[in-house]
């Protein structure tokens, strides 16, 4: 028995071997064959190892096969990851798919502005899909204002009856990445027909070798340029109509962003706008005019939003949007994560971290085996290096506000290096951040403004040299305001940080986590179990990380605890 073992081990390690060995292209080639024959499984591990050499088509249909639950388990969130990857090569297919994702909060935060833009980069890029639904965002003034200029321009593009690049009105001051040409060919981007969206990005059809993107402008028609040319000003009554709440139709939140179009013959500046909740007027001095954009309080309870615009000319007609409030769930409460590991970054004043992609993917796997202890739901984003800007940080963090009800708990796990300035105060080490340019860093300001509005218990884990100043190790000042802002601001928020001072361990320890790493993944694997343990507790991790973290350090390191809110011990998850 132990001989056949040893043979079947054999096998696995020369299979793997054999992989480990191919080309990105072979193993691309070789992932389409498994596909083919609906081998997925087979298939979407050769995709993984040529999309983790960078082959873009590989990281697309990884993202393909993650969204559609083909070969491995459906996840949204690492499906936009993996479209984005393909997306920053300029991947037309990819930038799609992208903006179906933001368009419909697929594994990203509801934004209509970044779908409207990656849509336009993939029309740009050449696929003919986008390019018609363009056309018909302009026509009928979904995602952006109504101009039929522009949408007969991208019905032209798609008919090959013009070639420039076509650039939307509302991302002029956005950069736009460079080209790159893309001729190869990949799987049909339909992720879903049947969801309920105005503007299908649903039904693509397939894009045939995607050109590279034109770079010859815009240029408008004669016709369209003498019109443009001689304003007529008629006195008519604005026009305003809600385009999307940037949450959903259903909300979980007690603000949202609404944003509309308003058409008002040049008065726009001049215009007022009424918001009414189910009759009753709302404040209007939070409108963003720039964005067309006004946060609206809304109720405990389904309601309906109005709006009107009233300027010298008269009022519009109003508008109106009904918004359906999720109730909370009757089963099992969900666990939402994101797991952070940073250890490239743009200082050369700072030491590379060799372990911290490894540090965020073993914990990722030790909550992911939390499905049903309590959670019926886990879903886990894992950010690594190139996908962890500051931007990225955001983004994770809206995302976490978008998905969670109050029935939820939600994580944040970050391992990477830590800042504190002369003032005491902390900053992440993102990616191509530095210490000479700390606005390029997601410094401890920005966390609380991102993390005050989850709307769930909050579990905050950071294994970061200085990460105890995040939360005020030394009670100083600045870090002092700090705590007091989050005790004001967010409730239902526990936070653990690897230490107040320089955290780095040892070259010739035998562990190739931090020392808090490896203490909480054991502590969530099962190492703080004791026989009358019904689950692990916020309180019994404290304790054991406290012990584990000084036993693995010498006592030289002491991990900080903090509940800003003086919450009761609740059990993050219980035991089988």
């Amino acid at each position: 028995m132990k001989k056949i073992c040893y043979i079947l081990l054999l096998l696995m390690i020369g299979i793997h071997s054999t992989y480990a060995q191919q080309t990105a292209d072979e193993l691309l080639k070789q992932g389409d064959s498994f596909y083919e024959q609906k081998k997925y499984k087979e298939a979407v591990d050769c995709y993984k190892q040529a999309a983790q050499q960078g082959n873009v088509e590989a990281q697309f249909n990884l993202g393909y096969a993650l969204y559609n639950g083909e070969g491995v388990d459906k996840d949204y969130a690492s499906a936009a990851m993996w479209f984005k990857r393909a997306a920053r090569q300029n991947f037309a297919k990819a930038q799609y798919n992208l903006a179906y994702c933001y368009m419909n909060g697929r594994g990203v935060p509801t934004d209509y502005d970044k779908a409207l833009r990656y849509l336009t980069d993939a029309a740009n890029n050449g696929n003919q899909n986008a390019q018609l639904t363009m056309a018909e965002c302009y026509e009928k003034g979904v995602l952006t204002i109504q101009d039929q200029r522009l949408s007969q321009l991208w019905k032209d593009k798609a008919a090959g009856k013009y070639s420039g690049v076509i650039e939307s009105p509302e991302l002029e001051e956005i950069a736009q990445a460079n080209p790159t040409p893309i001729t190869t060919e990949s799987r049909e981007e339909d992720l879903d027909p049947n969801s309920e969206i105005v503007i299908d990005l649903g039904e693509p059809e397939v894009a045939q070798n995607t050109p590279a993107k034109p770079t010859t402008p815009a240029q408008p028609t004669q016709q369209a340029s003498q019109a443009s040319s001689t304003r007529v000003v008629r006195a008519t009554p604005p026009e305003v109509k809600i385009l999307y709440p940037e949450d959903q139709s259903f909300f979980h939140t007690e603000t949202i962003k609404l944003k509309y179009q308003l058409l008002a013959q040049g008065l726009e500046n001049e215009t007022k706008i009424t918001v009414m909740v189910d009759g009753q007027k709302q404040p209007t001095d939070r409108a963003v005019r720039a964005a067309n954009t006004i946060d609206v309080d809304l109720p405990n309870r389904d309601c309906t939003v109005t709006i009107y615009a009233q300027n010298e000319n008269g009022n519009s007609e109003p508008t109106s949007i009904r918004l359906i409030r999720e109730s909370l769930p009757t089963q099992l409460p969900r666990l939402f994560a994101i797991c952070l590991g940073v250890g490239d970054y743009n200082d050369p004043q700072l030491p590379k971290l060799k372990y911290t992609t490894k540090d965020a993917q073993d914990f990722a796997n030790a909550l992911m085996t939390k499905k049903g202890l309590p959670y019926q739901e886990v879903q886990v984003k894992v950010l690594t290096d190139q996908e962890c800007t500051r931007d990225d940080f955001f983004e994770a963090m809206e995302w976490l506000k978008q998905e969670a009800s109050p029935n939820d708990i939600c994580v944040f796990f970050y391992a990477g290096h830590g800042f504190r300035d002369e003032k005491d105060r902390f900053y992440f080490m993102n990616y191509g951040s530095s210490t000479s340019k700390l606005y390029n860093c997601f410094s401890s300001n920005d966390f609380r403004t991102a993390c005050e509005d989850i709307n769930s218990k909050f579990i905050v884990l950071v294994d970061a040299c200085y990460s105890g100043a995040l939360m005020g190790g030394d009670r100083s000042a600045a870090t002092s305001h700090f705590v007091e802002q989050l005790r004001r601001t967010k409730n239902g928020m526990v936070m653990y940080a690897s230490s107040a001072s320089d955290t780095k361990s040892k070259e010739n320890e035998e562990w190739k986590n931090g020392a808090f790493t490896k203490a909480l993944c054991e502590a969530f694997n099962g190492a703080a179990r004791t026989p009358e343990d019904e689950g692990l507790s916020t309180q019994q991790l404290d304790q054991y990380l406290y012990k584990e973290v000084r036993k693995l350090t010498d006592y030289k390191q002491t991990p900080i605890f903090m509940n800003p809110n003086g919450m009761e011990p609740f059990y993050i998850f219980t035991y089988e």
